[in-house]
Parts: C-alpha cells; sequence; structure tokens
C-alpha cells in the first residue's frame, strides 16, 4: 500500500527518535496512514484542498486514484478542524454524523449521544450553530455512505449554516447534488481524474519508494499506460519488484493479472451484467462513440449507456473533442479485450470487422486499417493503405495500441498485405516490427506505385521515429529533388518528406530552415486534407516559434495544433507533446512560471517514451525551479537525465542544451567557475550558440570582468542572424547593459537596454528582467527615463519586478560587484573566493552532502567553510548567514 501525504522531512523517513513525544492522535474514524509505509508527496493537492472560501469540495475519480488516501492525509494536518464520517449502512449515516462531529469538535451545548435519522438535519445545524471555529466534514464515497435525500439535506445544512462549516465529499462518480448552483455562487471545488492523476516524477517517486529501480523513460511508458492511475502504477511496481531486470520487464501477465483482480472486483463487478457484456465487445475500439457502440453492441442506446457509466466512475472518460467520444481506460480495455479473446475468437473477428466498417465511413482511416487487419479482411485492409495512405505512414505514436496482428496470413502473404500491416506497426510507435515487414514488402522486384513510394514513406518514418535525423534529412531531401506530379504517388509523397525533413531540422538546431520546412508541409496538407501530417507539422512549428523566441506566433500555433487534434479526435498524438514544450516556453518568458509547469507536466506526460521531449521538458523544468528558488530539485532532474539519457548518441544541440542547463544551475548556485566548465564541454569545431555566449556572459560578468561579458554577448546584440532567438537577443541585451554601467559605458547601457526593451515589447519578455532582481530594476528606473520608445513596457517592469529578489534566483543574470565595490557594515575579515562560492550554496535547500557532490569535494571541506563563514559573519545559523550576507551586499 503507498499512501499519499506531505512532503516527509529526512527525520520523518527514518523514523521517530527513542524519546521523541507521541504524534498526535488521529482524529477519529479516519483511515490509518501507516507513517512506516512510503508517501508519495502531493503539497499541490493538499493547498487545493485548503481553499477554505468554499463551502463545497468534491473528489471524484474511479477506484483506486488516491482519493481515500489524499483526504485522510488531508484530515490528519487540520487538527481537529475536520471530522471524519465512519462508512456504514444508509440508515446509520445521520447517527454517524452527528456522533463524528460531537466528538470530534469542542460543541460548547453538547451533542446528544443518540439521534432519530429524521431530525438529523436539525440536530446538525443546532450543533453547528454552538461552533465559531472553521470545521470540515469529510465524507468518503459519499453515495454509498448516505442515500441522495440524505446527502441533499446535509448539504442544504452546510449551505445555510452560519458558521464557518464546510463539506468535503469523495466519490466515484457524481454526487448526487445539484453542483451547478454551487458552481454559479463559486462555492465550489473539484478535484477529478486530471488532478489525482500521478505525474511522471510522482511515479518515479512510487517506484523508488518500492525499491523498483527504472529509468525515467520506462516511468513515463508506464505512466502513459496507466494515464496516472495511482492502484496501477503501485500493482505494476508489485510485478516489477521480483523482477531481476525490471528495466527490461514490459507490463507483462503478471501485472496484468493483478489489475484484472482490481478492476473485477472494484469495477466490472458493480456493473450491470448486460452493461458488462456491452463493454467487453467494446473493447477492441480505442475510442467510442453512441454510434460505434450501438454498431458493436447492436444496441440503439449507446449514447445514454456511455454517459451512465461515465457519470458512475467506471473508468470511462468523455474526450475534450466534439462529437461526444469517450475513452476507456487503458487498462480496462486491455482486460476486458483479453476477456473477448478467450472466449471465442470468431468473435474477436466479427468485432473488430463492425468496428472496422464503421471507420470507413466515420474515419479515421487508420483505425479501419487496424481493424480490418485484426479481422483478416487482408484485401480490404490494404485498399485503405492504397487509398490513405500519407495519413497512415506519418507515424502517430500511440503507446496504448498494442499488437493486434501477430502472425502474416500465409507463408506467401502478398507484398501489399504486408505492406499494410507494416504501416499498422508504424502507426503504433512498434519500429521494430515495422522495419521487419517492410523488408518482408521489399523482397517484391515489381512493387511498382504506389507500393514504391508507401515503402518510402515507411522507411522515413521510422528513421524519424528512432531519431535517426541525419538520416532523414539525405532520404527526405532525395525525395524532394526528384520532381513529381502533384497527383502522382511521388507527389502525394512530399508532404512527409517536408515535415520529416522540417522535424529533423529542427532537432538538429538549425530552426530558421526547419519552420521553413514545416510551414510548408502545414500548407501542402492542409490542401490535401491530410489530418495528421497537418497536425504534426504544426506542433513541431509551434516549437520552432519558441525556440526563436517568437512567442505569440508559438502560443498562436501551438492552439491550432491542439484545436485540430481535439476536433478530430486525435488529441493522443505524442507529437502534440511539441505543442506543449512550446505554450510551456512562451509561459516561462513571460514569467507566468505555473502555467509554464502545467505545460511541460503535460508534454512529459503524454510523451510516450520519445527521448527528446523527455529531454526538452526536464530542461525546462529545472530552468523553472531554478526561477523559484528550489535548486536541490534541479539538481536532481539534471543528475537523473545525464545517468539515463545516454548522452553518447543524442543530437550535438540536445548535449548542448544539456550542458547549457547544468551551467545556468552551477551559475545560479553561485559557482562561476563550474558554470564556465560546462560551457566549454562541447568539442571548439561546433560553434558557439547564442545562449551559450549569454551565459558565458553572464559567468564573466559574475567574475568580475565586465569587459569580457560585453565581447561575447555583442555579436548577438543585432538581428543579422535570422536564426538568433529573439529570447537570447533580450539576455544579451540585458548582460551587455549591465557590463555597461561597470565600466562606464552609457552608449553600452542604452543600446543594450534598448535591445531587451524592444523584444519585451514586441514579444512580451519578462523573464530575463524578472532574473536579474534589483541590478535590472536599479537600471530600467535610472536609464529608461531617457528612451521615450518603450513607456508601457518599462511601467510594466518596474511594477512587476521584486526589488528584494535575489539575483541567485535568476541563472542569466547574477550578481555583479566591480572591482572598486566596497561592503557595506563589518566583517571580523574578508572571505576568500572559496568560501563566497559556498555563501551562495547556502541560499538553496542543499545539504551539506549535496553541496560537497556538487562541488565535487570531501563534506570536511564543506564545513570547514560554512564554519568559516559563520564565525566571519558572526552568525550562528544557516538561515542568519544568508541574511547578514545581504545586509552586507555579499549576495
Amino acid at each position: 500500500m503507498t499512501t499519499i501525504d506531505e512532503a516527509p522531512t529526512a527525520e520523518w523517513r527514518s523514523g521517530p527518535l527513542p524519546n521523541s513525544p507521541a504524534a498526535d492522535p488521529s482524529p477519529a474514524g479516519v483511515p490509518a496512514l501507516g507513517r512506516q509505509l512510503f508517501h508519495v508527496a502531493r503539497p499541490h493537492l493538499l493547498a487545493r484542498l485548503d481553499a477554505r472560501h468554499t463551502r463545497l469540495t468534491v473528489v471524484s475519480a474511479p477506484a483506486g486514484w488516491g482519493k481515500t488516501t489524499l483526504l485522510a492525509s488531508w484530515t490528519h494536518r487540520q487538527r481537529g478542524r475536520a471530522v471524519w464520517v465512519d462508512s456504514g449502512s444508509r440508515a446509520g449515516f445521520w447517527y454517524r454524523l452527528t456522533t463524528a462531529v460531537a466528538t470530534g469538535t469542542p460543541i460548547v451545548s453538547g451533542a446528544a449521544a443518540t439521534a432519530d435519522p429524521a431530525d438529523g438535519p436539525a440536530q446538525l445545524a443546532g450543533m453547528l450553530q454552538d461552533t465559531s471555529s472553521p470545521l470540515a466534514i469529510v465524507l468518503d464515497d459519499c453515495n454509498d455512505v448516505a442515500s441522495p435525500d440524505a446527502l441533499a439535506d446535509l448539504a442544504q445544512v452546510v449551505r445555510t449554516s452560519s458558521a464557518p462549516v464546510r463539506l468535503v465529499l469523495a466519490c466515484r462518480g457524481t454526487p448526487a447534488l445539484p453542483l451547478h448552483r454551487w458552481r454559479m455562487d463559486r462555492q465550489l471545488v473539484t478535484l477529478g481524474e486530471d488532478e489525482l492523476a500521478f505525474s511522471v516524477d510522482e511515479a518515479a517517486g512510487l517506484f523508488a519508494g518500492q525499491e523498483v529501480t527504472l529509468p525515467r523513460l520506462a516511468v513515463a511508458d508506464l505512466r502513459a499506460q496507466m494515464e496516472g492511475w495511482a492502484t496501477g502504477l503501485q500493482l505494476a511496481a508489485t510485478a516489477l519488484a521480483h523482477r531481476a531486470e525490471p528495466a527490461q520487464a514490459p507490463l507483462d501477465a503478471e501485472a496484468i493479472d493483478l489489475i484484472a483482480d482490481y478492476l473485477g472486483a472494484e469495477v466490472l463487478a458493480r456493473l450491470d451484467p448486460q452493461v458488462h457484456r456491452i463493454l467487453v465487445e467494446a473493447s477492441v475500439a480505442e475510442r467510442l462513440t453512441a454510434g460505434l457502440l450501438n454498431t458493436l453492441a447492436d444496441r440503439v442506446d449507446g449514447a445514454a449507456v456511455l454517459a451512465d457509466l461515465q457519470r458512475q466512475g467506471a473508468f470511462i472518460r468523455r474526450c475534450p473533442a466534439p462529437g461526444d467520444w469517450y475513452r476507456l481506460h487503458p487498462m480496462l480495455s486491455r482486460v476486458l479485450y483479453r476477456e473477448l479473446s478467450r472466449h471465442d475468437r470468431d468473435r474477436v473477428g466479427r468485432a473488430h470487422g463492425r468496428a472496422g466498417d464503421w471507420h470507413l465511413i466515420q474515419g479515421p482511416p487508420v483505425e479501419a486499417l487496424r481493424h480490418l487487419l485484426a479481422a483478416r479482411e487482408w484485401e480490404r485492409a490494404a485498399d485503405v493503405l492504397h487509398r490513405h495512405w500519407p495519413d497512415i505512414t506519418i507515424g502517430s505514436r500511440r503507446l496504448d495500441v498494442g499488437p493486434i496482428v501477430t502472425s502474416l496470413p500465409g507463408p506467401d502473404a502478398p507484398p501489399h498485405v504486408v505492406l499494410a500491416m507494416a504501416a499498422e506497426r508504424l502507426d503504433a510507435c512498434d519500429t521494430a516490427s515495422a522495419r521487419h515487414l517492410l523488408h518482408l514488402a521489399e523482397a517484391d522486384p515489381d512493387a511498382g506505385e504506389p507500393a514504391a513510394s508507401i515503402m518510402a514513406a515507411v522507411r522515413l518514418a521510422t528513421a524519424r521515429l528512432d531519431g535517426q535525423l541525419h538520416r532523414v534529412c539525405c532520404a527526405a531531401a532525395e525525395i524532394l529533388a526528384e520532381p513529381a506530379p502533384e497527383n502522382s504517388a511521388a507527389g502525394k509523397l512530399r508532404p512527409l518528406a517536408l515535415l520529416s525533413l522540417g522535424a529533423a531540422k529542427l532537432h538538429l538546431g538549425q530552426t530558421t530552415e526547419a519552420g521553413q520546412y514545416l510551414g510548408e508541409a502545414q500548407n501542402l496538407a492542409r490542401r490535401r486534407d491530410l489530418d495528421h501530417v497537418e497536425i504534426i507539422a504544426t506542433s513541431h512549428l509551434a516549437a520552432s516559434y519558441a525556440a526563436l523566441g517568437h512567442l505569440h506566433d508559438a502560443v498562436r500555433t501551438a492552439r491550432e495544433a491542439l484545436e485540430l487534434a481535439s476536433r478530430l479526435g486525435l488529441g493522443q498524438l505524442t507529437d502534440l507533446s511539441w505543442s506543449r514544450l512550446a505554450l510551456a516556453e512562451a509561459y516561462f518568458q513571460w514569467d507566468r512560471l505555473d502555467d509554464a509547469w502545467c505545460c511541460t507536466d503535460a508534454a512529459l506526460d503524454n510523451s510516450c517514451g520519445d527521448r527528446l521531449i523527455q529531454l526538452s521538458g526536464t530542461i525546462l523544468q529545472t530552468r523553472i525551479r531554478v526561477a523559484t528558488g528550489r535548486l536541490t530539485e534541479a539538481h536532481e532532474a539534471l543528475r537523473a537525465v545525464y545517468h539515463e539519457s545516454g548522452t553518447a548518441d543524442l543530437p550535438a544541440p540536445a548535449r548542448r542544451a544539456l550542458a547549457l542547463a547544468e551551467a545556468e544551475l552551477r551559475l545560479a548556485c553561485g559557482d562561476p567557475a563550474a558554470a564556465l566548465e560546462r560551457l566549454s564541454s562541447w568539442p571548439d569545431a561546433e560553434p558557439l550558440p547564442a545562449q551559450a555566449a549569454v551565459v558565458e556572459g553572464s559567468v564573466l560578468l559574475a567574475e568580475g570582468r565586465p569587459a569580457a561579458a560585453s565581447t561575447v554577448v555583442a555579436p548577438y546584440l543585432t538581428r543579422a542572424d535570422p536564426g538568433t532567438s529573439l529570447t537570447c537577443r533580450a539576455f544579451a541585451g540585458l548582460v551587455a547593459a549591465l557590463a555597461g554601467k561597470a565600466t562606464g559605458h552609457r552608449d553600452q547601457v542604452m543600446h543594450g537596454l534598448g535591445v531587451a526593451l524592444k523584444v519585451a515589447d514586441e514579444e512580451g519578455h519578462r523573464r530575463c528582467f524578472t532574473a536579474g532582481g534589483h541590478a535590472v530594476r536599479a537600471l530600467i528606473e535610472s536609464v529608461a527615463p531617457a528612451m521615450s520608445a518603450y513607456p508601457p513596457v518599462v511601467a510594466a517592469l518596474t511594477a512587476t519586478i521584486d526589488p528584494l529578489i535575489a539575483e541567485a534566483s535568476g541563472p542569466h543574470l547574477p550578481s555583479y560587484q566591480g572591482a572598486g565595490f566596497a561592503v557595506s557594515g563589518t566583517l571580523v575579515e574578508p572571505l576568500t573566493s572559496r568560501e563566497r562560492t559556498m555563501l551562495r550554496y547556502l541560499q538553496g535547500t542543499l545539504s551539506h552532502v549535496e553541496i560537497a557532490a556538487v562541488l565535487c569535494i570531501s563534506v570536511n571541506t564543506v564545513k570547514t567553510h560554512v564554519k568559516n563563514i559563520y564565525r566571519k559573519l558572526g552568525a550562528g545559523r544557516r538561515k542568519e548567514a544568508v541574511r547578514l550576507a545581504r545586509e552586507l551586499r555579499l549576495l
């Protein structure tokens, strides 16, 4: 059992000390959390539950999503301000409720020990009149604990009470309450599956707590298959715990058996047998709509069945796309499909055949292909590929689509059928099987058209999905170099080649060229109604805009991709993570850090193990952590990436981005020497990117070398190179302005600040200014009055930049003291250079052991430096030393 609690301290993990006082007693009836077990920290959810301005909080999700444990953890923290209603029969609900309120809170008049259910609401209302302290009434499994009438009466008592009372409900479906009224009065807070789902980081913590060692990409794969379902991840950890090499073990039969047992007892056993049979038939489909369900189950009430299942919390969700689409949870779908396969193989084929017929009319064609192959209607499947291959062979990478065809139709299978099977495997991101089948299809020397073009498309897509970027560039360039009529098979291959070439150029760091190819691919796909191609091209195009610092274009294009995918019911495409990362980058540069984190989390959660998406998302989250002062978390995240990413075979831009992220972190920790060392980690033959120049300029500022800093960033203050990111230009402008101020060159200050303000005016950049803290604010306030071109931007910046922000919170613009800097206040003796570096690390939350690991020195050396710092500052504690150092302007 894994429980969810507040973040544990080191002392908490090691257990209570022998002479420590006893823990506070648990509130009556609250499930024991078992403090000896591993707890997944979920402070963001606990904070949502702390919203006391609302009267009603509803935590609604299917079984096993952590509702009870979350509410029990939150109730433990309330220290007498919350009561928990025991489970039991509906007939005794009011007795249990009034008893819990009477025994759990200091009621002045006292409560009767017994109460007739009929006068329960009146008695509760009277009890609440006698308390003035905040009180939360927590009901777990509220629809089982109380009847609809009793729940409505309780909600009415809470709604009309003059006491500061709240009602917190947990349920598997929708509670029997008029939630719209509470929502209109802004008295409702809801937590659903999306909020309760484990992120990749939380899933990694769960596996670590169960002593199961998995690479981060494997954790991301499992998290995607479970869609963040806590109990599913727990059961997977249980199955993998006995494996000699769990990192190499997929979600095998043992794990599926454990999950099937749980879902059978907690979900399927609660359903009407007829509905159960309907779901078994429907398990062949990845997504469901009323018409498809009616076709599969031979019914006419599919819409009502789907809506009822969602209201019951039966592991089925309504998709945000138009058309009333629903999705079974991947694990429930897999369990039901296994049940269908065990009964009758012919029944499986018939179900797939019906689904294929429906998708032939309604689309998308790749679903028709998949179902017809599963139904062994080989010729019809090959015909679908023949008619729709440009939109099928793009490679969608949907990890939840398992192999449904495991063998060829015969030893002499026709090449066009084998090619259709290769295309289906490509769509499911099974590139190994796709290459094997493609090799078999290529054995036919007389393939002709369009088979030759289809084979070229499959080769191109497999190379792109496997990260063979240079091979993609060569193959795509060869295709584009050959002239072909637009309506010919070779002409239909052109949008795929443009998309593949643009995506490869983007990941190789050639952003301007990438944008050109991706824009052409988007337009061509739009003209030819190639939905998949258009979505993926648009998503990558958004990422290229974000990389160039064109934030408004990035947000607009990313939203286009997400909206189109949602409208077509293709919201599970992995490549949409590039749109989410583009949104995250824009929000980060706009200094909307919470929004940036949410978008990055969504991108990582839907990455399906893509290494480049995982790397890009982790780097961005590292920058967010640094910006919010969480240096320990940032260090741990980067260390994990270095350990697991296999940097040797990463593209050069990805390796450089990883090195730059560490350099920025080292600089934020006050160690410019280590940051400079990371900047020299790639060969001299490779050009210095603009971001590296900005970081190097910041390092030189921190080392007291403003002239050298100006020289490094000077080439990036002009727009001569269209490939220079506007984000880097803004940072470079501020580095140049700060360096000019240090050297007394007012013209340089004006020019650098003007560059930064122009970017801020055009694209809304704010992070570069916020990262600079009071040094940048002072610069703006002293110089900006003479710059009349940007008064609205200047006013907005001076209003948002906190003058008390320590420069250590900004990775690019560290504090700088010139050669003539004089420290105010008193010091016993000056700090050495190493002690000043150590002082910067003391601002964060790194322990002595972690600081020693970061600086590659012994723990005793760290302790010696810290002791000297305390003595010279006259401090007795870490926080006091940091405070005194800031007063002395040492930080």
